[in-house]
């Protein structure tokens, strides 16, 4: 399976695995074996949240492989890389859990604090410096 991912800003979780030609969402499996060679089918058929179904968004066959757009959940703060890629993410999935992109935010550096091993020394009379 090529599966496209559109970036789609929501607090949805998505997991998948695929096995042959089934894809298995959240726990819900869709067969999609049915689709001939050189037939689409408009992801908008699929009856699942997560297939794209805007006008040219198709679930279709080429030759062996099954393409289709998946909505990717997305946060304010995922990394530009996820959110707004230069070119569209196609994630080729054999078999086994799918593995997509990581959309956590990035790690801010923090900076390290660094200690003086220097001691003041009071004077003598025990005022403070």
């Amino acid at each position: 399976m090529k599966i496209k991912l559109f970036p789609f800003l929501t607090d949805w979780s998505l997991e998948a695995s695929v096995n042959g030609d089934v894809i298995t969402i959240n726990g819900e499996s869709i067969d999609l074996s049915g689709i001939p060679d050189g037939f689409r089918l408009p992801g908008s058929a699929v009856g699942n949240k997560f297939f794209l179904g805007g006008s040219g968004d198709y679930v279709e066959r080429i030759g062996k492989t099954l393409h289709f757009t998946l909505r990717f959940p997305v946060q304010w703060d995922s990394p530009p890389e996820v959110m707004n890629p230069i070119e569209p993410i196609v994630i080729d999935a054999r078999s086994g859990p799918v593995k997509f992109p990581d959309t956590r935010p990035p790690k801010v550096p923090t900076p390290e604090v660094i200690e003086s091993t220097e001691q003041s020394e009071a004077p003598e009379d025990g005022r403070s410096v």
